[in-house]
């Protein structure tokens, strides 16, 4: 299960996990994240989602843990902005951002 074709999310753990691309092409794909999540949960298959998003499904028993990893993936997130002064809502925004960045541990 995927949300596209070329598997995005999926390579990219097989090749950090295993060092190669899966070896059985995607059987079916679906529009989103939340999509694959449904599918997987009903019995289409399985796939590799975020925590963030399979958390409520794991703790519930919907969903199972088939691999754990050595090393937690890398999934590296900007906070970009427009070049120029910076509007005091937007320098609001970003110090929040980063106080709570500070508690999210592995994603």
């Amino acid at each position: 299960m995927a949300y596209g074709p070329e598997l995005p999310i999926v390579r990219r753990y097989w090749r950090s996990e295993f060092g190669r691309r899966p070896p059985n092409p995607v059987s079916m794909t679906v529009p989103d994240l939340r999509a694959v999540l449904a599918a997987v949960v009903a019995g289409a298959g399985i796939s590799v989602l975020p925590r963030y998003l399979a958390e409520p499904a794991l703790a519930a028993g919907s969903l199972e843990v088939l691999h754990h990893t050595q090393v937690q993936p890398l999934n590296t997130l900007y906070l970009v902005t427009p070049s120029g002064p910076t509007p005091e809502p937007v320098t609001l925004v970003q110090r929040q951002l980063r106080r709570q960045a500070e508690t999210w541990g592995p994603l």
